[in-house]
């Protein structure tokens, strides 16, 4: 159209000094790293399986360690003050959470890096090297978080909220509902085909800014802010405390108490909260719970049962042994039996674990 034009030549050809001028100074991190990568002469299919590799180590290393101080603060080591927030009053077992860290560690990150790789290789190879072309002011990547932000967050309820409602998307996105009382380890614990089919976002975001713009989005703001709400945001999500500074009834931003009922309750056909950042989606959609079974900790707290007293006589007494993870053995020996895993018989505090989700679906 004529007003994306006119916007487009604004932002890219504006002269220096008039207030939306080029940043010099300003680099593109992913597009530096490509240039490396084209310049050491691997190319092709290697080329793309070093990407892969070194996308899924750099994973391993930043996303999946930053998961152990959320779990330690919150589970590791809790605290009666630290509880007064947990929206499920009561600690999943370290079974539970084994599950949690084969899925949501070992297995979740080579599926959530493969279509991101196969971006990054095609950029490095010169296919896409356009996507490394948009303009470097930071009027562009404003815009460019803006598109990333909204679309990312759009298509990510999109893709969960139809994993509710279509039974063959079900069947693969179920299993992330065995983990009825999360912990961070569950932020990614999704099997391979939900995991590749949600980090499309560079499709789905490049495709809406062309219809925009008429150009890609910047590639450095398009993973880091992905990184971000997905990362950080996503381990809130699933540390199952609330926080003081974000009430569960605010009317714009999802909260650990929302993502705490849609893992717990929601179910084929029953999409509880499927959205990630913002409540607009759900709100539209009227994927609400209005019901009891499951309250915040602040109005459970109001109904008098927070107190210290349950605490010292009901909770902490009953507190996991979560240091058993470490032990080789005891990680040999549960695994087959793992929430998420399960492969044999489980004890009765996985079963009723898994019934809270499954039992619905069924």
């Amino acid at each position: 159209s004529r007003a994306r034009r006119v916007v487009s030549s604004l932002w890219q050809h504006q002269p220096a000094g008039a207030g939306l001028a080029i940043d010099t100074a300003m680099v593109q991190a992913v597009c530096a790293i490509a240039e490396q990568l084209a310049a050491s002469g691997v190319s092709g299919f290697s080329g793309w399986l070093l990407v892969w590799g070194c996308y899924t180590g750099f994973c391993y290393l930043c996303f999946s360690t930053l998961l152990i101080p959320w779990f330690l603060y919150f589970f590791g080591y809790p605290t009666y003050e630290k509880w007064r927030f947990k929206t499920n009053p009561k600690y999943p077992s370290p079974t539970a959470v084994l599950g949690e860290i084969f899925m949501g560690v070992f297995l979740a990150n080579p599926s959530v890096t493969f279509a991101p790789s196969i971006h990054l290789a095609l950029i490095s190879n010169g296919t896409l090297r356009h996507h490394c072309d948009t303009p470097l002011t930071w009027q562009y990547r404003f815009y460019s978080f803006l598109m990333v932000l909204f679309v990312v967050d759009l298509y990510s309820w999109a893709w969960h909220y139809c994993g509710h409602w279509i039974g063959s998307l079900w069947k693969v996105h179920r299993h992330h509902h065995h983990f009825a009382n999360p912990t961070p380890f569950s932020t990614i614990a999704d099997l391979p085909p939900d995991n590749i089919i949600r980090s499309l976002y560079m499709i789905v975001v490049n495709l809406a800014s062309y219809c925009i713009m008429g150009s890609p989005v910047d590639v450095d703001v398009l993973y880091f802010v992905t990184a971000i709400t997905i990362g950080f945001y996503g381990m809130y999500f699933h540390c199952g405390h609330e926080l003081s500074i974000l009430p569960y009834d605010n009317r714009i931003f999802n909260t650990s108490y929302q993502h705490y009922v849609h893992h717990a309750l929601s179910y084929k056909n029953k999409p509880y909260y499927t959205g990630f950042v913002f409540k607009l989606w759900d709100d539209l959609a009227g994927a609400h719970y209005h019901g009891k079974q499951c309250i915040p900790a602040v109005e459970d707290e109001k109904l008098g049962n927070r107190t210290l007293e349950r605490w010292e006589t009901e909770i902490r007494p009953a507190l996991p042994d979560y240091s058993v993870l470490l032990s080789p053995s005891f990680c040999w020996e549960n695994w087959r039996h793992a929430v998420g895993l399960s492969v044999g018989p489980v004890d009765a505090a996985q079963k009723q674990s898994q019934s809270q989700s499954r039992g619905k679906a069924e």
